[in-house]
């Protein structure tokens, strides 16, 4: 079972990642305007050194991710997956 948690320090932390294998922790800071909030990711190249996952599991871990916390933290919001970051923004 997949499970997102938040550690909040200020402006910055970390998206916590749980499921039955293991725990992946990215770090976030605020963004501006639009942008509530950016989630570093590992690129593809890096996901297998960083997590110790496979790269076959990345798209949907991260698809799972970003959804999360836009659900959890932006009302009518949406999220833009990028190489090696999530941003998630407002909904306008």
């Amino acid at each position: 079972m997949q499970k997102l948690e938040y550690s909040s320090q200020g402006r910055e932390g970390y998206v916590v990642y749980k499921d039955e294998i293991s725990t992946l922790k990215f770090y976030y800071e605020f963004g501006g305007g639009n942008c509530v909030a950016i989630i570093s990711v590992p690129k593809a190249d890096k996901w297998e050194s960083q997590t110790k996952r496979s790269v076959s599991e990345r798209e949907t871990i991260l698809k799972f991710v970003a959804e999360q916390a836009t659900k959890d933290q932006v009302k009518d919001g949406y999220y833009e997956l990028k190489e090696s970051f999530i941003e998630i923004m407002k909904g306008n």
